[in-house]
């Protein structure tokens, strides 16, 4: 009887990876936001990145929404990529999440692109 190869190092990744998440229920959750994360970057760049940073924080929608004096329905919608804030309420959730919010302008001359980056005051 043949037995299995072993790898010399160990399990690969996702078998590791799978074995955590049976025995940890924040890691399995954890793993599920990630996900849900990288599927909103796909819809709204803006959305992944302000969800990310807020569950790196470990802060509930409510606690940015309070922060920054807005509605916690505000931070939802924008969250989900369904609505795109006023400037000055984009810039208060990124000092809450720790962050500076910046603008760019950007064009083409001579067939080289030059990005002017300003932080918004």
């Amino acid at each position: 009887m043949a037995s299995a190869v072993q790898n010399p190092v160990g399990r690969n990744a996702v078998d590791a990876a799978q074995s955590r998440a049976g025995r940890s229920r924040p890691y399995r959750d954890a793993r599920a936001e990630y996900e849900r994360i990288r599927a909103l970057k796909e819809i709204s760049p803006i959305a992944a990145h302000l969800r990310e940073r807020r569950f790196e924080l470990g802060l509930t929608q409510e606690q940015v929404a309070q922060a920054a004096r807005t509605s916690h329905s505000a931070v939802s919608r924008l969250e989900k990529g369904t609505h795109i804030p006023q400037l000055l309420t984009l810039q208060r959730i990124a000092a809450v999440l720790d962050e500076e919010l910046l603008v760019c302008f950007q064009r083409t001359v001579d067939g080289e692109v030059e990005r002017e980056f300003a932080a918004v005051a």
